[in-house]
């Protein structure tokens, strides 16, 4: 190259650009995600059954449901989670939980299971309110994410 930069040039071995695959997790893999582990693997589980039908509900509830509570109450169940040695197992659930499905309700399963991992602190630790903010999208359509939550409204 006469004049020019030669490290303007790409060479043969210059790898593409682009985003770069991450790894996802098995979502069968046993990982403890804390005293909530089984409903966790069953939200995760559930994913696989969800139709085109439920996938829009799902999806618009959270659309609707979207905004600063919302995310007031992601950041209060990952603060509970993060006192309580809890944030690896919230951030695995979550990460399980959205690489199980390509469909679009796949933000509001996240969302439930960074809730679920801190269930059993609501009331003391983290309010009824941020715990429904983050499970209700889910729970409208499928039911509820946890045997003793009552049913969404």
């Amino acid at each position: 190259m006469l004049g020019g930069d030669p490290r303007a040039v790409p060479s043969a071995t210059t790898p593409p650009r682009g985003p770069r695959p991450h790894p996802v997790p098995d979502p069968h893999t046993p990982v403890d995600m804390g005293p909530q582990h089984a409903q966790l693997a069953s939200l995760i589980r559930s994913l696989a059954t969800v139709s085109q039908e439920q996938d829009e509900a799902i999806a618009a509830a959270w659309y609707e449901l979207r905004g600063s509570r919302r995310f007031a109450a992601r950041g209060a169940v990952s603060d509970a989670a993060s006192r309580h040695g809890r944030l690896d197992a919230q951030l695995e659930a979550r990460q399980r939980a959205w690489s199980a499905s390509t469909l679009r309700c796949r933000d509001a399963a996240a969302d439930a299971a960074l809730a679920l991992v801190v269930r059993d602190l609501v009331g003391s630790v983290v309010s009824k309110d941020a715990y429904d903010q983050l499970t209700r999208p889910w729970a409208r359509v499928m039911g509820p994410v946890h045997p003793d939550d009552a049913p969404a409204r």
